[in-house]
């Protein structure tokens, strides 16, 4: 009887204001129900649904019908749920942690998020600069101009490494001995042709220089089997081997708050 008597004074006093208050004799007049406490929540229906596109357990899709779904099935986990008329719609807020780190075609700080460019703490708000300190980024912000994100492996946090380019040393060349020889004749001799030994007339003069029999098909003593060296260019020029991948420039950020 208490309780009717209750809800009885409820929908009277809602008729008479146009708002329902619980906790409060006062309930804001742009709101239809209000509730107050200091020490309590609200608790929304807790149900289980089967999949966004089906209305289940409800008869139909609502469009602003709010629950607290239970199951984790077919598409949908345990969380809040809203429904748009057609469907259900998981409501979740997405809140970046400090020290988190993405790329955008932004080119300005917003929201909390700072540009990667080196600049110095000093220019960030104080919120800002102190949760830079947490993440032992104490007088600059590191610069991420032409420079990829890696997975921290052996390196220091933040320490900067790589290169764009690389050029080969003698030391990086296989460990191998290339070894080779000209092809031999044997035993030979070498043609050439030279004034010779002949017997010099007094009477013919320079005259018998012309005379050539005794210049050509001369020889040097034979040297035994033998072979000659032979040296080759590479033909290179030192030049570096570029090892960046093609890409797309972006900016980084990182979220230090504000």
């Amino acid at each position: 009887m208490k309780n009717n008597l209750l809800l009885i004074a409820i929908c009277f006093s809602s008729i008479l204001k146009s708002q329902i208050g619980f906790g409060t004799a006062s309930p804001n007049s742009n709101s239809a129900l209000e509730l107050s406490s200091t020490s309590k929540g609200l608790l929304l229906p807790r149900i289980q649904l089967s999949n966004t596109t089906l209305s289940t357990p409800l008869a139909n899709h609502e469009k602003g019908m709010i629950v607290y779904n239970l199951a984790a099935i077919n598409d949908v986990v345990e969380g809040l749920y809203i429904n748009d008329g057609t469907k259900w719609q998981r409501l979740y807020t997405n809140q970046p942690n400090i020290g988190d780190v993405y790329y955008s075609f932004a080119t300005t700080d917003s929201k909390g998020w700072y540009k990667l460019d080196g600049r110095a703490l000093t220019s960030l708000p104080a919120g800002a600069q102190a949760n830079a300190a947490k993440l032992a980024i104490f007088s600059a912000l590191p610069n991420t101009t032409d420079r990829y994100l890696k997975q921290k492996g052996a390196s220091a946090m933040l320490s900067l490494g790589g290169a764009q380019t690389v050029t080969l040393s003698q030391l990086n060349l296989p460990n191998i001995t290339y070894t080779g020889n000209t092809s031999t004749n044997g035993n030979h001799s070498h043609q050439y042709a030279d004034r010779g030994y002949t017997t010099w007339d007094h009477k013919i003069g320079t005259a018998q220089f012309a005379n050539t029999a005794s210049l050509a098909n001369q020889v040097t003593s034979a040297a035994g089997a033998h072979t000659h060296s032979v040296q080759v260019s590479s033909g290179g020029s030192n030049t570096a081997i570029t090892i960046e991948p093609k890409n797309l420039a972006a900016n980084a950020f990182i979220y230090l708050g504000f």
